[in-house]
């Protein structure tokens, strides 16, 4: 039997347009609900109040970083399922604790092929 992945709700905290907007439109029309939020606060605003089923956040982010995101995420959603995406990975000080930190199911770098990337959310919203 096929698995539905229709409405399931994702969270992308991205700063850049040029990756955030078709990212957005991709997931969509995979049939997935997609929130956008342009910062961290932002972002974790949005957990508060609608509790999705993955969040998808950058590291480099103006005001709190993505690293910061996910600490206060987890602190009130230790379930939450989390992917990161940089373009900086290698470059972050912040990368060796993502890569340890148990509640980050999976790390990309950019540019992201989205077939990947959607094989890979299927994998974690079973």
């Amino acid at each position: 039997m096929k698995k539905t992945y229709l409405f399931k709700k994702i969270l992308i905290i991205e700063d850049e347009d040029i990756f955030l907007k078709p990212l957005s439109k991709f997931l969509t029309m995979n049939q997935f609900q997609v929130n956008i939020a342009k910062n961290a606060l932002t972002g974790i605003d949005l957990q508060d109040n609608i509790n999705f089923d993955l969040i998808i956040t950058d590291l480099r982010l103006e005001g709190i970083n993505g690293l910061q995101a996910i600490n206060a995420i987890i602190a009130n959603y230790p379930d939450a399922k989390i992917i990161v995406i940089s373009g900086y990975l290698k470059e972050d000080s912040e990368f060796n604790e993502i890569r340890s930190n148990p509640h980050v199911n999976a790390i990309f770098e950019k540019p992201v092929d989205f077939n990947i990337l959607l094989e890979r959310i299927k994998e974690i919203l079973q």
